[in-house]
């Protein structure tokens, strides 16, 4: 039970952290000590050495000037306490026969046979070697060399003194091991808790907007770092969320609005058709009003599912040379009729060399929804202008009309699926025709753009930006 409690505990970034930061430290500590523990052992070796050449240098000035005899006899009253009775010095004549011995104090012994071999060995007039004690665990430290007479003086030193400083030295740092892990473990702790309280502070967001506080938003401090930014982009993912979420529901109310009106009808129709007793003209009126209902309902969601595949890139595109003029021609000729029945003048201003690589059934509708645009919002007698400018790399289309215009907070929105501006609320439509431009353009890697009012607080202009190799 404990255990299945401790383990969520454990595998907390938290926990890692601190661990990490304790391990580091204790292993940078560790690894410091190492360094620092062989260079006091090499210094404190190497000042042995130092001593002991000393040494060794001047018993054998002494030797060769006063003689052997002035040198046992200056051993012979050197007291205990003084450094050169801890030495062991030995004199051994060119035969090996040992003629002068100091034994040391403290004592310490050495193998002679082990000594007198490794002398053999020694040709050189200096020599050093080290040999173990014969009844301890320390090694002897040897230096020697050669007097005139060919006999060889011999000082040596335990080194049972340098391994307890040695010794010494260890435990000071195991016993300073265990207040440097608890630094790194407090440190870790702090150091864990400071780094990931931003997160915290998202989790704990996260956890409010979960329970239903859609208006909940991380705080963000004044540093710049990048769990900082991180709080910034993330409430900016729930700043767009929070308007993707109210213009779904716009949208289905805008939708459920344009849809309940010809479902309506039709079942009325229907209904009438069916309570009466009429003719067959009047069930022809009534199933001739249902189609008519129903191919609204059935064009609508066709447009959204359009909008949809060139949001998504889904369909591909099916790209040909086309001239922007032609397809224009095309779709005026349609609408002709419309214009004049309002009286609307229409100038066109046509390139005849705008050609670009574009699907002309995408790009026909996308004319298509701006002059109907234009014709719905221009108001009897008005004007539509509609440009094409042919450049290096693009294509411009632009349709002008004379209408009310368009107020500049609303320009933004147009573009949403479902948006109409209170203005057009009198006026039939779907509310997608716009989106369906801006979608087709995009997936063309074009650019639609609106400027309202164009001339004396009226009129609307839409640019299309095509490129010519898209």
């Amino acid at each position: 039970m404990f255990l299945s409690r401790l383990k969520p505990t454990l595998f907390r970034i938290s926990t890692k952290l601190t661990f990490a930061y304790s391990l580091v430290l204790i292993l940078s500590s560790t690894l410091i000590f190492s360094y620092l523990y062989f260079q006091i052992t090499h210094a404190l070796q190497d000042q042995e050495r130092v001593i002991l050449q000393s040494k060794l240098e001047e018993y054998s000035n002494r030797i060769e000037i006063r003689g052997l005899k002035d040198f046992n006899e200056y051993f012979m009253y050197v007291p205990n306490y003084d450094r050169d009775a801890s030495l062991l010095i030995g004199v051994f004549s060119a035969k090996g026969e040992m003629i002068f011995f100091h034994e040391p104090f403290p004592s310490f012994k050495v193998d002679m046979d082990l000594l007198n071999k490794e002398l053999a060995n020694q040709k050189q007039r200096y020599f050093d070697f080290s040999l173990p004690e014969k009844f301890g665990n320390e090694a002897v430290l040897v230096l020697g060399r050669s007097l005139k007479d060919g006999s060889r003086l011999v000082v040596a030193k335990s080194t049972e003194g340098l391994g307890a400083q040695l010794r010494n030295l260890q435990k000071i740092f195991w016993w300073s091991l265990l207040p440097v892990a608890l630094i790194g473990f407090l440190g870790g702790l702090f150091l864990s808790n400071s780094t990931l309280s931003p997160v915290r502070e998202v989790i704990n967001s996260m956890k409010k907007i979960d329970s239903g506080n859609f208006a909940t938003r991380v705080p963000v401090g004044n540093s710049e770092d990048e769990l900082e930014e991180l709080k910034v982009l993330f409430n900016k993912m729930l700043d767009k969320i929070e308007n993707l979420v109210n213009g779904l529901r716009e949208a289905f109310d805008h939708l459920a609005h344009d849809i309940r009106t010809p479902v309506t009808r039709l079942r009325g129709r229907a209904e009438i058709a069916l309570q009466s007793e009429g003719d067959v003209e009047s069930y022809r009126e009534a199933l001739q009003s249902c189609f008519e209902n129903s191919d609204k309902i059935l064009n609508f969601l066709q447009v959204l599912s359009d909008i949809t595949e060139a949001e998504n890139r889904s369909r591909r595109l099916r790209l040909e040379k086309k001239f922007i003029s032609d397809l224009v021609t095309d779709m005026m000729n349609l609408y002709e009729m419309a214009f004049e029945e309002k009286e609307i003048q229409v100038v066109q201003k046509l390139d005849k060399h705008d050609w670009a690589m574009v699907d002309s059934r995408l790009i026909s509708r996308v004319i298509a929804n701006l002059l109907d645009n234009a014709h719905k919002y221009t108001p009897p007698g008005g004007t539509v202008t509609i440009e094409t400018i042919n450049q290096t790399e693009n294509v411009i289309l632009r349709v002008t009309d004379s209408g009310p215009g368009i107020a500049a907070d609303e320009h933004s929105l147009i573009w949403q699926k479902l948006y109409r501006i209170d203005k057009a609320r009198s006026e039939y439509g779907m509310g997608l025709g716009l989106t369906f431009v801006k979608a087709v353009v995009e997936a063309h890697e074009g650019k639609v753009s609106v400027k309202s009012p164009v001339k004396d607080g009226h009129g609307t202009e839409f640019e299309v930006i095509l490129q010519k190799m898209a």
